[in-house]
């Protein structure tokens, strides 16, 4: 086995390059093998990922947030197409959020320990990906996520909290929510979902391999990393009032039973706007002014070290 850990050291507020010697020391201490190299720009992570595999490295492991484990399987998912390589990866949570592993009962976040216990014992499991096509104005984007695609207001959210710098944890979350409700304006849009179809003002449209976004958003609480299934949650336009009053539902799962909310599962969405909307991956920003978002499920994508 041959491991290159890719490490940001910006994720988790500068978190995860605090505690890189201590995870250095653990990895020493537990005889394993390792490269090591870090980001040093948003988005590095995918080129650095690239040019591993290429040098033979068949396992990456990922040390930040969600946003640096996007980057990595898009690393890992583009090497395998140009390439005609493959590579595992390993999850080393040390980001603001860390919302993709809370649907794996092995990883916690913050858990050095837990995770060279992992590598130590190398077993893998495959899990689903999700592959977007974003058309904005003459441009079009084509990425993929592990956990989920936000389209809407969340993914305001997610435009919001990249301009917060003096919070950490769900406090940069909360204050993005409360900027992104002052700001946003909500438009129709047509979601296709296999046979269905809906069109309404929506404030948003999840489409998630996950459970958990936004830093403890649990919109779709009954969702499978390997079912080969998205799990969706399209939640209505409301008055500011009612928001603000079912905001908690969202933080334990319980608004699936509101009747402001639509929940579905799918192989295939498409959602389109007349007006451009915001549309975020893993709570990375993809585009501002997206027009029509296509998306589909890549099953088993991805073998993760568990």
């Amino acid at each position: 086995m041959k491991r290159c850990i890719i490490l940001n050291p910006s994720a988790g507020r500068g978190k995860a390059g605090r505690r890189r010697h201590e995870l250095e020391r653990a990895l020493s201490e537990a005889g394993i093998d390792y490269d090591l190299i870090t980001t040093h720009a948003r988005g590095g992570a995918t080129e650095l990922t690239y040019q591993a595999v290429e040098r033979g490295y068949n396992q990456i492991i990922a040390v930040g947030g969600d946003g640096t484990l996007n980057e990595i399987v898009n690393g890992i998912i583009g090497s395998r197409k140009q390439l005609h390589k493959n590579a595992s990866l390993s999850i080393v949570p040390l980001g603001t959020g860390s919302d993709f592993i809370k649907v794996l009962d092995e990883i916690r976040p913050n858990d050095l320990a837990g995770a060279v216990r992992r590598l130590s014992r190398d077993q893998a499991r495959l899990v689903d990906i999700g592959r977007i096509t974003v058309e904005a104005g003459t441009q079009k984007h084509t990425r993929c996520f592990i956990n989920a695609l936000s389209i809407g207001i969340d993914a305001q959210v997610a435009v919001e909290s990249l301009k917060i710098t003096k919070l950490k944890g769900f406090a940069v979350y909360l204050l993005a929510v409360i900027r992104a409700l002052s700001i946003y304006k909500v438009h129709p849009m047509t979601v296709h979902f296999d046979d269905h179809e809906i069109q309404r003002r929506l404030l948003f449209t999840s489409v998630a391999n996950g459970r958990c976004q936004g830093g403890g958003f649990w919109l779709t609480p009954n969702a499978l990393i390997d079912d080969g299934l998205f799990d969706l949650c399209m939640i209505d336009n409301m008055r500011l009032n009612e928001i603000i009053q079912h905001i908690p539902k969202l933080l334990n799962g319980s608004h699936t039973r509101l009747r402001q909310v639509t929940m579905g599962r799918a192989q295939h969405v498409t959602v389109t706007s007349s007006h451009p909307i915001p549309v975020a991956t893993d709570g990375e920003v993809v585009a501002t002014d997206a027009q029509r978002i296509s998306v589909e499920i890549l099953p088993g994508a991805i073998e993760i070290i568990i």
